[in-house]
Order: C-alpha cells, then structure tokens, then sequence
C-alpha cells in the first residue's frame, strides 16, 4: 500500500506512467478506470525533481546547437549504439520503469509478494492490494526479489550516464550536476560510478575518432566531456589507454598493419586522430612531463607498439595542417585586420605548436605570400630525378672534365629568360609589412625570403645590364640605374645586393678569363693577348658600375673582386702556373722590337 502511495504521488508530477495493458494505468490523466489511493500526501525526491529540472532545460535549449551537435561526430553516435546495446541486456524492470526509485521500490514490494496478495483481504484495501500486486506481476512476472532489482538498477547506471550526456549534451548547463546526482539516484559507490564514467568518455573518444576528419571543435568538445564527467587526470588517462585499447583492436579486425602503414589509409588516419586527441587531452589537463610520459606511452603502445617519439611525431602531423589553414586565413583576412598576433598565439596553444615549429612555418607562409604578390604560383617541390648511373664512380679526369664541359655547353646554350615583366603588385609592400609584423618574422628573415623568391628576376636584369655596358652600349651610369631601378621594383635591400652583385661580377668576368686560359695553355698568343685586353677593358667598365653604386665595400675593387688567394674570386680558379703563362704571353707580346 505504501509503495502504491508512492507511484501515486510521483506520477502527479512525472509524466505519464503506464504499465502492461490490461493491468491497470496509474496516469491522472488517463481516461481509463484509475484506482483510489488514501490522500496521504508524499514528498517528491530531490533526486526526482532535479532530473525533471534537467530534463526541461534540455528541452529549452533544445533549438541553439551545441558543439556536440555541431561537430556532427561520432561521439553521440557512439553513446547511441552503447544505450542500445545495453538496453538489450536490461531486466524487464529496468526496461519498463524508469524512474530508478520506483524501481527499488518494487523491489522492496516485490520480496512480501505472496503476503501482500493474501493478508490484504479487506474490501477497501483489495482494490489497492491488486493494483501493487498487478504492476509487479506485470513487469517482474511474479516476483523479484530485492538485492537482484537493486542489482539491476546499479547495472542500468552506465547507460543512464550515457543518457544524461546526449539529452543535455556535453556542453549542457547543468548537464556535470545532472551526472552527479546519478550516482545517488542509482545507489551506486564512489569507486563504480567513476568506473562508469571512464568507461563512458572512452566509448565516446573511440566514437570520435572512428571518423577520420578532424576538426579543432573536438578539442573543445573532448574537454567539455572530461569537465562534465567531473574526471581528473588519472581518470582520464586510464579512459584513453582503454579506449586505445579497444579502437586498435577494432580496426586491425579488417585492416592489415602493412594498410596501417600507408599515411593516407582511412584507418591510419582515424589511429593518427586518436594520437592527436590524447595529446592535446593530456597537455590541456596539465599533466607533469613524467606523467604526460607514461600515459601517453600506453596509448601509444596500445596503437601498434609506437614508440613514444613516432606517437608524438604522427600527432604533429594531425596539427600541423589545422596551423597552416590559420596562416592562409591570416593572409587572406590581413587587409581587413580580422587575425592578428595574439590570435595565432591561442591557436598555437590549443595545437600544441611549439614555438620553432610556428618560426618555420610563419617564414613559410611569408614565403608563399611573397610569391603571390609577384604573380608567380605556390612553389611546389621539385621530386628528385633518379639516375639509375648514381652509383656508377667516375674513373678517370678526363670524363669529369668531359662531364663539366657538357653541363657548361647546357648552360651557355639555354636562353636568357626575359623576366623583366615580374614585379610586384602594387600595394605589395604594405601587405608584407604587415603580415611580418602578425607573423612576428624580424627583417633578417622576411628580406631573406624576398631575395629568394626575387634574386632570379634580378639577376637576369643585371647580367645583361653588365653585358650591354661592357659591350659599350650602355654607359656605367646608365647601367647602374637599369640595376638600381630593378632593386627597388624587387624590394631587395642593399645587404642582399652587395652579396648578389659580387657574384655577378664573378659570372661576367670569369668567362672571359677561362676563354684565355684555354688559349695560353695552347700558347695561341695572340688569341691570349686580345682576349686579356678584352678581360681588362671589361673589369674597368664593372668597376665604374659599381662606383655609380658608391659601395664602400669596393673602393678596391681589386682586392673584393680578383683576390688570387680567393677560389670565390674572378681569378681564384686558375692556377699559379696559368696565371704566370698567360701573364708571360702578354708581357712578350707587350714589348715591341725597335727595328733600327
């Protein structure tokens, strides 16, 4: 009689409970013969009213998304197939009712059965004795007894965590609360109802990471199931390394490891996620380095024996795109002033991108945008011609200087590339200078790459410059500002010329002079001598070129351009003995023979 004053009194406030048809119904609501109980009056459960309270939050909020539900993952799909799954081994009790304290109120009821139905004899007590005796007769089929309905309700617990979870969602208000009264409501001990947490954020990590494309939102999201499950470190170490555990064994069920081993498989990407979101999980929790060591060394040895550098590495590789995406978004939104500095900073933080990792790729990305504002496309990387005589040692001197002179004859005969229309765009100056100050790059780094990306463009303006002024068609002021002009239009910074310019000057004189050297080691002298003057002529014209510049580091011109003891230098590759011949050659064809 107690226990139908109970159901009486909660059913007045909770939604419609109905049991097996034909038994009876003991919903206020319901249109059907309904029994009448004595007006004791009988408080609702904390427990009862908090759930109802959750639950309508759930409800009211139910039209904004929440970042479960917007990340479309496999997280609540797992928790999904996990309620299912332990719905099917549920007892009839568990399924039918609810309300876990009605159900061990039954239990309660359910252990004087027999007595009930035979002591309450009494006509105003009948009607009542039948409805008990009907509802549990109905549900248990005739009877549970009270440690085994307590049992089921503790067992039902996990997949009410579950429930909770994807009713309010991982982000939920009061969806930690609402967790935490579970345990009371369920009877379940401190130590089993964290059990069942962990086991619920590894069910929802492995659902996660069964679908291969990630997203930063899962950071966010992982981190909100930890805070509702009300997980500390430890827990959550252990739910990775069991949900490692688990996901690996799936996966190798249908996927060889050699598959694995294929950067691009499905499955290796999904084992590379997981990889991800346990290290970024660990760091976030701020575990010690000898923490973070040992747990995430399990997970990597649950993965496939990895060891902990290649765990770490593969990781990287998850971040390392979500990082390059910002940096192309930071290039494109640059001129509205959207991204900056600081909001890099706190996407580095939530990647785990270390600060050299960010250098290399901040100088990258510089790079890139450098080349844009040229006009030129993305460089790619050039793939390594395989020469299948790579291995094959060169025997002699002969062929190596056979092989050197086809390479020079290739290069003299390919075409001077007319390069004079690539400059860059207008306003390209303002748009590097402020992506160097958002990438954080100092001017050493950012005009390194702008030589790189422009010293090709630059050098060919120069060389023929040098060459239409040595062959007399452009007087050394006039070629000097053609290359002066030409510097500005690159951006190129006079620290980065003065290197370029001694190189070229290297180039146009050193040709010259090796055309001699072949002639002097044949003693053709008078090719020797007109080719030297040549030489001469053509040295004196590049060192008035660069007075024009007024360079102080070639005021002796002589000594930064034909040092003999420099191999850099014009004349550094000829020897003391080609040197003394073709200075001989010239000295006697110098000396004129009076023929009186």
């Amino acid at each position: 009689i107690a226990f139908a004053t109970v159901v009486a009194s909660s059913a007045s406030t909770a939604s419609a409970f109905t049991v097996s048809p034909g038994v009876v119904n003991l919903s206020p609501a319901s249109a059907q013969r309904t029994v009448a109980f004595p007006t004791t009056t009988a408080t609702q459960p904390r427990s009862s009213r908090a759930f109802i309270s959750s639950r309508n939050v759930a409800s009211s909020s139910s039209s904004s998304p929440t970042s479960l539900n917007l990340a479309g993952g496999g997280g609540t799909e797992a928790l999904q197939d996990y309620i299912t799954s332990l719905s099917t081994t549920a007892s009839p009790l568990v399924t039918k009712m609810k309300n876990p304290k009605l159900i061990k109120l039954a239990g309660v009821a359910a252990v004087p059965l027999s007595y009930a139905l035979g002591a309450a004899m009494t006509p105003s007590r009948r009607l009542a004795a039948r409805a008990v005796g009907g509802v549990v007769a109905a549900v248990t089929a005739g009877g549970v007894g009270k440690n085994a309905v307590e049992e089921d309700v503790r067992r039902s617990c996990p997949s009410a965590i579950a429930s909770r979870l994807v009713e309010l969602g991982v982000d939920g208000d009061f969806v930690s609360d609402g967790i935490d009264r579970l345990k009371e409501d369920y009877g379940v001990e401190e130590e089993d109802f964290t059990t069942m947490k962990t086991e619920v954020y590894s069910v929802y990590l492995v659902g996660m990471a069964k679908n291969p494309l990630a997203k930063t939102a899962e950071l966010k999201e992982l981190a909100n199931l930890r805070e509702a499950l009300s997980l500390d470190n430890m827990q959550v170490g252990q739910a990775h390394a069991d949900a490692a555990k688990t996901f690996y064994r799936d996966v190798t069920r249908f996927t060889s490891v050699e598959e694995l081993d294929d950067e691009d498989h499905p499955d290796r990407v999904s084992l590379d996620k997981m990889l991800f979101l346990t290290e970024r999980a660990f760091r976030q929790g701020k575990e010690t380095d000898e923490a973070f060591t040992f747990e995430f060394s399990r997970v990597a040895k649950a993965l496939g024996e990895l060891s902990m550098s290649e765990a770490l590495e593969r990781a990287k590789d998850v971040a390392r795109p979500f990082y390059e995406r910002a940096l192309a978004s930071t290039r494109s939104k640059l001129e509205s002033g959207a991204v900056n500095s600081d909001m890099l900073r706190r996407a580095r933080v939530t990647l785990g991108i270390t600060d050299e990792e960010a250098k290399e790729m901040h100088v990258e990305s510089f790079a890139q945008e450098v080349r844009s504002q040229l006009g030129l496309p993305d460089e790619e990387d050039e793939e390594d011609e395989i020469d299948i005589n790579q291995d094959k040692r060169v025997e002699t001197v002969a062929e190596i200087e056979a092989k050197m002179q086809k390479m020079k004859e290739e290069a003299a005969s390919k075409p001077v590339e007319d390069t004079s229309a690539i400059k860059f765009k207008d306003g390209a100056f303002d748009q590097l200078s402020k992506l160097q100050e958002v990438l954080g790059l100092n001017d050493e780094d950012a005009d390194y790459e702008v030589a790189a990306a422009t010293e090709r463009y630059w050098r060919n303006t120069a060389l023929q410059t040098l060459d239409d002024a040595i062959a007399g068609t452009k007087d050394p002021a006039k070629a000097w500002g053609i290359i002066q002009s030409r510097q500005k239009e690159l951006f190129l910074k006079d620290s980065s010329m003065k290197s370029m310019m001694t190189s070229i000057i290297m180039q146009s004189l050193g040709k010259p002079l090796e055309k001699v050297n072949t002639f002097a080691r044949v003693n053709n002298a008078a090719a020797t001598y007109d080719g030297l003057i040549d030489a001469i002529a053509a040295k004196e014209t590049c060192k008035d070129v660069l007075k024009e510049a007024g360079w102080s580091e070639f005021e002796d011109f002589e000594k930064a351009c034909f040092d003999p003891f420099d191999k850099a230098s014009a004349c550094g590759f000829l020897t003391n003995m080609d040197r003394h011949n073709m200075y001989q050659i010239f000295f006697q064809r110098s000396v004129k023979v009076d023929e009186e």
